[in-house]
């Protein structure tokens, strides 16, 4: 098992309820997992404490047999530089970078750069024409593209993804995931999905539902 979350339970700073009590669920390597829920109900917390970009009040986060929780700000640094990649909506590309220095960022940081992986990517995703230009040259959708790849070159043992589509267009939004989905499990990686949206949701091979502070499957 790769990640095995258990006892997941957070208040928010001047709030007098749990956003997450006793969360719990496991995710295997090579599985793909959506959660949904509303707006506000903890989502993306659960995500970031996925990443160790910060930690619950309670509860433990065990990557790979360890646990990711208590680990100080350098560590959980490099983690996430070698073997947790993550898309947001935002796309966060690096605007003084072309986009195929955007792409091999991440690869580079975790000194798991691939030459023929990335190539593999670019002609993928359809973005050979466009590897000289800025973001800002790009259009949304290919910005979009380019994070997805940047994320999947470092070949991640675990993909994080937050609304990774919410600035496209249906068309594009289809596009983009179906690449996705064929490129993570070309990566072997496994694929944490955070989504508002459930067509996109059924895509993954499980779904999670969060309300309330807890977490319950969804069936197929």
């Amino acid at each position: 098992m790769l990640l095995s979350v258990s006892g997941l339970t957070h208040r928010y700073p001047g709030q007098s309820r749990n956003v997450l009590t006793g969360v719990g669920f496991d995710l295997a390597r090579g599985d793909s997992v959506a959660l949904t829920g509303e707006s506000g109900s903890g989502k993306s917390t659960v995500l970031h404490f996925l990443a160790a970009l910060d930690r619950p009040d309670q509860g433990r986060i065990l990557f790979d047999g360890h646990d990711i929780v208590p680990l100080a700000d350098k560590p959980a640094a490099a983690l996430r530089r070698s073997r947790i990649a993550l898309v947001f909506q935002q796309f966060n590309l690096v605007p003084a970078l072309t986009v195929a220095d955007n792409i091999a960022l991440h690869a580079h940081l975790g000194q798991r750069f691939d030459p023929e992986w990335t190539q593999t990517l670019i002609r993928q995703l359809g973005l050979a024409e466009l590897v000289t230009r800025y973001p800002e040259q790009i259009s949304g959708g290919q910005q979009q593209r380019v994070a997805i790849a940047r994320a999947l070159a470092l070949r991640p043992d675990l993909l994080l993804a937050d609304e990774p589509t919410g600035n496209l267009d249906e068309t594009a939004s289809a596009e983009v995931l179906r690449l996705m989905f064929r490129l993570v499990a070309e990566a072997g990686s496994a694929l944490f999905l955070v989504t508002h949206s459930q067509n996109i949701a059924r895509q993954c091979a499980r779904r999670l539902h969060l309300s309330g502070g807890t977490i319950r499957p969804v069936g197929s």
